[in-house]
């Protein structure tokens, strides 16, 4: 194998543990803590915000602006650095 097919190789390989760690690192079941805002987001209390993803639970969540919820679930986070849970189970937090 010549010096250049080993360099090309290596590369590749390179890129495909990148492609492949992305897929994985997509998801990532969290638990969060933080005030619901007006804009029915959850803000936990480094400042993080996070959107909530349409499904059973979401509007119970996102109706309650000013509430404090830990909430336990899947969050994606695209591109840009936008975060989205999409919450499995909540509570209320006093």
């Amino acid at each position: 194998m010549t010096k250049r097919t080993r360099i090309t190789m290596s590369i590749l390989a390179v890129f495909l543990m990148a492609a492949f760690a992305g897929n994985i690192l997509a998801g990532e079941a969290k638990t969060i803590v933080g005030i619901v805002n007006d804009d029915g987001q959850i803000v936990d209390d480094s400042g993080a915000i996070f959107k909530i993803a349409e499904n059973d639970n979401s509007n119970e969540v996102s109706e309650n602006s000013g509430t404090k919820f830990e909430v336990k679930g899947m969050v994606e986070e695209d591109s840009d650095g936008n975060k989205t849970i999409m919450i499995e189970s909540f509570k209320i937090l006093e």
